[in-house]
């Protein structure tokens, strides 16, 4: 063999098992592992909308409680009001009881609130005493009335702009090798309502607050060996609304500070000296401030009422049955915390794609745009989920370990008969793209369209919170409300066949 024949002859069986290499299973009557045709193909399937008004909407023990009244073009007067048990919070030595002529100075309300929904301007509210507490076996929820008793002050009024000093840097101490070093400060706002609810003496150009209440309890105070049930017998609880003349905001609080009513007052000491002193009676989510974890099992009961005076555009949902297409609203539809509106789709297209021999769904996703600078008086919610209703908008239900549970769109990859585990979507708000929800639902289609739910539901809502009974974490109470683009929704679908 020359040098030009060895040379070649790789090259040849190279060649020769190339061109048998072109011979596929099927021409040869075998169909090798993995060898048959896939197509990979995707759908954007339109969805008919409106929005619905589901309910009850949970408001008792949420993460924040809302107090105000406010006029918007969408939801029309929307108004909360808020009901409270009370904890004795003060430890002993705080009691008056506990001091040499104690004298009452003021009694305070303090309410850190976290967002202003509306205007800025002052709040006005009334607050009543409960004449009888919040039943630990009763249901509360923003539809629950609860009668009041006597006031403990009517149109008090805050400002929203207050401001605080904070330290930047604390102050040094001067040594002998350098000198004092002042503090660094700085102006920073304080979000905090303080409703003054008795004032002993005019000061500083503020007159006196009388109050024949508070004159009394803190007599109480004065009495050695006060419990929590004599607190109780004299405050059973109390009530927080907007006045008569507040129509300007809804306040949500609770995450900023501890709701508290503090007692002022001061003692004189053998030496002459005036000593200052405070008295604390604490309501709403407590236990986030007052010990370790996020537990609510202590937490005094409460909750919040919110009604709606709705436009004649929503008219048609004064009755859970009702349904207000896109079409109506200029195609759009909404979501919204507190009020209970959902964006009601039903699923167009899928009888079709059924048929299709084969089928598997490799993904899906619920596209849901929101319009464009629509967030202006509300924010755009945290997150959008999906739950399975009935035709009068009833949230279906399943049991879950003996328990009825809500019918929620479950994760991809979980059961989808089971909870726990609920899909949902965060905003995507990309500044060159429409901000939008995509919510996976590929799991559940693949269930859906075998017929592995429970049964097949009418029809899904996207609503922006769950009512999951317990868990802070998953009970937000807010007005944030969506503006969907309803034209827009889609279902897309990646699918395959073999």
């Amino acid at each position: 063999m020359n040098w030009l024949t060895s040379r070649c002859a790789p090259l040849v069986a190279f060649a020769a098992l190339a061109l048998t290499g072109c011979d596929t299973g099927t021409a040869l009557n075998v169909d090798l592992p993995d060898t048959t045709g896939i197509s990979t193909q995707y759908l954007d399937l339109p969805v008919t909308s409106g929005t619905v008004r589901l309910a009850p909407v949970q408001s008792l023990k949420t993460d924040r409680f809302l107090i105000g009244r406010l006029d918007d073009n969408v939801a029309g007067q929307t108004e909360a009001r808020a009901y409270f048990n009370l904890f004795n919070g003060a430890v002993a030595d705080s009691l008056p009881s506990k001091f040499t002529a104690p004298v009452m100075d003021s009694v305070v309300m303090v309410l850190g609130f976290d967002k202003v929904n509306g205007a800025t301007t002052p709040v006005q509210y009334d607050v009543y005493q409960l004449p009888n507490p919040l039943d630990d076996r009763q249901v509360y929820d923003a539809s629950t009335t609860t009668p009041v008793g006597a006031p403990l002050g009517l149109n008090l009024t805050s400002r929203l702009d207050r401001t605080q000093v904070q330290i930047v840097t604390a102050a040094v101490a001067a040594t002998a090798a350098n000198p004092a070093v002042p503090a660094v400060t700085t102006i920073a706002p304080d979000p905090t309502v303080r409703l003054i609810l008795q004032r002993t003496t005019a000061s500083a150009g503020q007159p006196a607050v009388p109050s024949a209440f508070f004159t009394n309890f803190f007599q109480k105070l004065q009495q050695p060996g006060f419990t929590q049930a004599q607190f109780d017998a004299l405050l059973k609880g109390i009530a927080i609304t907007p006045s008569a003349g507040h129509n300007g905001n809804i306040l949500s609080f609770g995450q900023n500070g501890l709701p508290r009513i503090i007692v002022y007052f001061h003692s004189t000491g053998a030496t002459n000296n005036v000593l200052k002193h405070f008295y604390g009676i604490y309501f709403g989510p407590v236990s986030s401030y007052l010990a370790s974890g996020t537990s609510t099992a202590s937490d005094p009961r409460y909750y919040t009422q919110i009604t709606n005076a709705l436009p004649p555009a929503l008219q048609a949902l004064a009755t859970r049955p009702g349904f207000v297409a896109s079409g109506d609203l200029n195609n759009t539809s909404y979501a919204q915390e507190g009020t209970g509106l959902g964006t009601r789709i039903t699923f167009t297209g899928l009888t079709a794609l059924a048929a299709k021999p084969g089928l598997t769904i490799n993904r899906a996703e619920l596209r849901v745009p929101v319009k464009p600078f629509s967030n202006a008086l509300f924010t755009n919610p945290a997150r959008l989920y999906a739950l399975e209703v009935n035709t009068a908008n009833e949230v279906l239900q399943r049991i879950v370990n003996y328990t009825s549970v809500d019918r929620v769109v479950q994760a991809d990859g979980t059961l989808q008969i089971g909870a726990g585990n609920p899909a949902y979507s965060v905003l995507f708000d990309g500044t060159s793209s429409q901000p939008y929800y995509s919510i996976p639902v590929t799991t559940y289609m693949q269930a859906y369209l075998t017929n592995k739910l429970d049964s097949t539901p009418d029809a899904l809502v996207l609503a922006p919170s769950l009512r999951s009974y317990g868990n802070l974490s998953l009970n937000p109470l807010s007005l944030d409300r969506a503006a969907i683009d309803a034209a827009k929704i889609t279902l897309r679908i990646y699918y395959s066949q073999r």
